[in-house]
């Protein structure tokens, strides 16, 4: 056989399993069919000219001398009770769902271009990050860091990513239904090394309603072999029992390891409490379970007990330490009742929140400046130790750290920048917005002072 380039055609039917009696016993059929030329007891592809001649009178479009690739085509599709708009739009979902990976770097040099028409006109093709349910596993495949390995084998069975966050509005595509993706997210795509999307492994569900979970585990090229063997061939599942020995010991022990990630993933992660004196963290401890914690800031004002005391109400001052996150109560008032000099009182509004702003996770912290005059505004997020041992003064190099995105007065849009500067007493409640750093928890803590007209 020669290096040249070659057309080969092939038919194929995929339908139920069937089995057939005979004078020899029943044979079972896996509704698999083909077409072609029957060599040897197989079907093979047609070749060369024969296989143009055929696929032109089937309408297949050729390819440009020199290109490669190749062309499928669907000879009369049953699309049930979906018209023709809506049998395409279910085409390109699927291309999407599975074939993700491929259409990553975004608008970059990504390995495949993808594009659906029917008749003549373009159907678009959603980006990947710009679908809402698909997006948290581009996050996942982002941060594919966590090494997962056989360790008394030597062995790296590939790498896994996951990220948590709020789950998206309405119902994924029928397309993710199909593919086993309900409501809310606490998923692990599974792929190998080529990129293809292989299963949506589902996992427990993540211990809050309005929150989720998706992670992505890419097999390692040194053990492809094992996962490709565990594929049937719909190329859709990881069947591990089929195999056997030291290849089923390490199958079984990378979908355990998958299995333990999404466990952990879905339950109440540690909550280590860096609250302001009294501040309730009861809403967001609930919805973050403690990846991100608040403080009454340097200078704040107004604490509230347990959420109960309204703007405006009065308060101790300075920065105090509660119980366990959500707890109420409130302790005495620590260090005085005054400000220190140069300073502007802050009320905060709440405990710190979680939200998306377009389409990142973020945390907001809410505040009222209560005096009349400029403001000068700074937000200082930093990554809380927990066990009550203040913050990281010093992040690993390399490390990402948590940052200030923005300011927003009420509902209006974020403005950038890190430090705000504004009039108070006119009782508009401000937001902090805060990207935070990935797998930590994050305490926030506003700080104001008199801007330069009452200095």
């Amino acid at each position: 056989m020669d290096d040249r380039l070659e057309t080969r055609l092939i038919g194929w039917a995929v339908h139920e399993s069937y089995t057939v009696e005979g004078d020899d016993g029943a044979k079972t059929f896996t509704g698999r069919h083909f077409w072609g030329r029957v060599r040897r007891g197989y079907v093979e592809p047609l070749l060369g000219d024969e296989a143009d001649e055929v696929a032109g009178s089937l309408g297949l479009n050729s390819l440009p001398d020199g290109d490669t690739g190749t062309s499928v085509a669907i000879l009369d599709p049953v699309f049930g009770e979906r018209d023709d708009a809506e049998a395409m739009r279910w085409i390109v979902d699927a291309m999407v769902w599975n074939l993700w990976p491929k259409m990553l770097p975004e608008g970059g040099d990504a390995p495949m271009r993808f594009s659906a028409h029917h008749e003549g006109l373009a159907v678009p093709v959603p980006r990947p990050s710009e679908v809402p349910h698909l997006r948290p596993f581009v996050w996942a495949y982002d941060d594919m860091t966590r090494l997962v390995e056989h360790k008394s084998m030597g062995r790296v069975l590939g790498r896994l990513g996951m990220r948590k966050f709020i789950s998206p509005q309405g119902r994924p595509p029928r397309v993710a239904q199909e593919a086993g993706i309900g409501d809310r997210l606490h998923h692990t795509c599974l792929m190998r090394p080529v990129d293809l999307v292989v299963k949506y492994l589902e996992g427990p569900p993540f211990f809050e309603e309005s929150g989720g979970y998706a992670a992505v585990f890419r097999a390692d090229a040194a053990v492809d072999r094992v996962f490709a063997a565990a594929e049937p061939a719909s190329h859709d599942a990881w069947l591990v029992d089929k195999l056997s020995g030291d290849d089923q010991r390490l199958a079984k022990h990378a979908l355990r390891k998958i299995n333990d990630a999404m466990k952990e993933a879905s339950g109440p992660a540690r909550v280590a409490n860096e609250a302001g004196e009294g501040v309730s963290l009861a809403g967001m401890s609930r919805l973050m379970a403690g990846l991100m914690a608040g403080t009454a800031g340097e200078g704040a004002e107004a604490v509230f007990a347990a959420d109960t005391t309204p703007p405006g109400g009065s308060s101790g001052t300075g920065r105090g330490s509660g119980g366990p996150a959500g707890a109420g109560g409130s302790p005495g008032p620590r260090g005085g009742s005054g400000v220190p000099p140069g300073r502007r009182r802050v009320l905060y509004d709440g405990a710190p929140e979680h939200d998306v702003v377009d389409g990142e996770a973020v945390i907001v912290q809410r505040f009222i400046l209560p005096d009349a005059g400029s403001y000068v505004v700074h937000g200082r997020p930093a990554v809380a130790l927990g066990d009550g041992r203040g913050v990281e003064t010093e992040p690993p190099i390399g490390a990402s750290i948590p940052t200030v995105l923005g300011w927003r007065a009420g509902s209006g849009p974020v403005t950038d920048g890190s430090s705000l500067h504004t009039v108070g007493g006119d009782g508009t409640v401000w937001s902090l917005v805060v990207r935070p750093a990935p797998d930590t928890m994050t305490e926030v803590t506003v700080v104001a002072e008199a801007g330069g007209d009452d200095r």
